[in-house]
């Protein structure tokens, strides 16, 4: 049988502590946008064989979670009683794309749905076909982030979850956290966008900076909207300036700056050869650091 096409789509792919968070909620609250009350579904990383986020504990997980939120926020009882029937096609087996092209049927008066998982930056031509095939009309939003600044936010979010304190760690440790795989899975921006380029039109895509996004937020949610193709208001945001998934705070430590510097450099210079340009925040962290640098030139993905 013909794959399930799901109609009026959209999804946001990007490095981890880029913003995906910020956005998916700004998005949520518009009116003609519907997006799926679990953030990150991860299908197609899971059908690929490289995540296993949509494991039956890990969606039990989610699905208790769901329910806690139910009966405890009583101010958000009827918003959370309409994500029943999301969550019940959510828990339902097997995971294919049938079931995939389910969770955006329960879009109500929304024209457009869509959802936001950075770990599709992964997925390779390969993967990127599989989402053009269910989403012929696909728009995928793909975000970037100085690769300095969103590797220390990652780093913080890592010790909060290892339970280590970051202004603690010496400046060694934290070079050998960066070493691990999974530092380095999302941070290949030149990669992903070879990969964009080779599956979907130029119209079907749109490359974001975290830094222009959140220098001027509306513009950027106005960009969006045009881009989806969906009317834009300011009235339909709220919580502009709220900042999700808060990490540690501590001072990056300018020997990992510069070892970073280093590390980044050429992957920020791939960026502009690819776009043509680049942030002034990224110019200024690099300087002739990536210019210098063995430029990244073609995808890995």
């Amino acid at each position: 049988m013909p794959p399930p096409i799901i109609k009026n789509y959209f999804v946001c792919i990007g490095a981890q502590k880029s913003g995906t968070t910020w956005l998916a909620r700004m998005l949520a609250g518009h009116p003609d946008l519907f997006v799926t009350p679990v953030k990150e579904i991860h299908y197609f990383d899971h059908v690929a064989g490289i995540t296993e986020h949509l494991n039956s504990h890990k969606r039990r997980s989610r699905y208790r979670k769901y329910h806690q939120r139910m009966w405890t926020q009583w101010s958000r009882f009827s918003e959370h009683r309409g994500q029943w029937a999301w969550y019940r096609d959510y828990m339902a087996s097997p995971i294919d794309d049938a079931w995939y092209e389910r969770l955006f049927r329960h879009r109500g008066q929304a024209t457009f749905a869509g959802e936001v998982t950075p770990e599709y930056a992964i997925l390779g031509a390969k993967g990127l076909e599989h989402i053009r095939k269910l989403a012929p009309d696909a728009r995928v939003l793909f975000i970037m982030r100085n690769p300095v600044e969103r590797m220390w936010s990652q780093v913080l979010h890592q010790c909060r979850s290892r339970g280590l304190d970051a202004n603690r760690l010496s400046s060694e440790a934290i070079i050998a956290m960066l070493s691990e795989p999974r530092f380095g899975e999302l941070g290949d921006y030149a990669a992903t966008l070879d990969d964009m380029a080779a599956v979907f039109h130029p119209g079907q895509t749109l490359a974001l900076f975290y830094e222009e996004m959140h220098a001027d937020r509306l513009a950027a949610l106005k960009q969006v909207c045009t881009f989806i193709g969906t009317p834009f208001d300011s009235s339909f945001f709220g919580e502009l300036g709220r900042r999700f998934n808060r990490s540690q705070e501590a001072a990056l430590p300018e020997a990992v700056r510069a070892h970073m510097r280093q590390l980044y450099g050429p992957q920020a210079e791939a960026v502009r050869q690819r776009l043509g340009r680049i942030p002034a925040a990224w110019d200024k962290e690099f300087g002739q650091v990536a210019a210098n640098g063995s430029a990244v030139t073609g995808s890995t993905g």
